[in-house]
């Protein structure tokens, strides 16, 4: 089911190198707490270096997901392979 809401994600993010570059970016400039894609809600807790994975709407199949930055970090550069 993980996999789901990380697919939502990919889906969201596409071939778009400026959203992954904003994704990665605001791990340093802590910008922005909350992010929201088309599919996905990202919120960042700067304090422990993690984010929050949510899909658009509660839903089963799409459970939040729970990522370090550099988990996430790592998710989004395949993105871009």
């Amino acid at each position: 089911m993980r996999k789901n809401t990380l697919d939502a994600l990919k889906e969201s993010v596409g071939d778009s190198n400026r959203l992954r570059k904003i994704l990665r970016e605001n791990f340093l400039t802590k910008e922005r707490k909350e992010i929201r894609l088309n599919l996905v809600y990202l919120t960042y807790d700067f304090s422990v270096c993690r984010v929050l994975l949510q899909y658009y709407v509660i839903d089963n199949e799409y459970p939040d997901v729970e990522m370090s930055f550099e988990d996430l970090e790592a998710f989004i550069k395949k993105l871009g392979s």
